[in-house]
């Protein structure tokens, strides 16, 4: 099965960590998530312009993105694509930054319906954090805390090679869905149809 077609089969409500590597090819899944939901009901969470390069990537292979379409909440970083809806400083106190971050988003999903939040490497804003166990276990849990809601679907793009261990293991636990970005293919390592799990899914 191709990953584009996987997605089809996803339910509302469910929240999917995606892992990469660093020269994973992994701009194609953002552009195959946005191509089936539609851009005008993206919301990308772009921590630290991570998005930037995956824009910039499916633009040089001729996979335009309508930028000027996408919501955007932008966590640091100096770009302006997208309909930028608030920009928040992740390098502030960790309190005021989450607290205006989870008001800002929980606006959003109450005056907009069917959303797919696209997440771009949170796994960033730790080492800004300086690795504190807290804070890890705070960011997770705020992540955990979108399960479940039918107006939306969440995709978290995370690089393994980059994120604090346990951060990835709190993901991994909580997610409904697991996949990793293998060479030129996706293994499910986790989904709630366990005949899926250990398959993969090709780009």
């Amino acid at each position: 099965m191709k990953f584009s077609e996987y997605l089809k089969t996803l339910r509302p409500g469910e929240s999917v960590l995606i892992e990469h590597a660093s020269l994973s090819p992994y701009p194609v899944l953002f552009y195959e998530i946005g191509k089936n939901s539609g851009w005008d009901n993206i919301l990308v969470i772009d921590i630290i312009d991570s998005a930037l390069p995956v824009l910039r990537w499916l633009k040089f292979t001729g996979l335009e993105v309508p930028e000027n379409s996408i919501a955007r909440i932008k966590a640091g970083g100096t770009s302006t694509w997208g309909r930028i809806l608030i920009d928040v400083d992740p390098h502030k106190d960790p309190g005021i930054f989450m607290s205006k971050f989870l008001s800002n988003l929980l606006s959003y999903y109450r005056t907009n319906k069917n959303v797919t939040t696209v997440i771009m490497n949170p796994e960033r804003i730790i080492p800004l954090q300086d690795n504190r166990p807290s804070f890890v276990l705070y960011l997770a849990n705020a992540a955990a805390g979108f399960l479940g809601n039918p107006y939306r679907k969440t995709f978290y793009f995370v690089n393994y090679e980059l994120a604090h261990k346990g951060y990835l293991a709190l993901l991994e636990e909580a997610f409904t869905r697991v996949l990793r970005i293998e060479d030129s293919s996706v293994r499910i390592l986790k989904s709630l149809n366990l005949d899926e799990e250990g398959t993969t899914l090709q780009l």
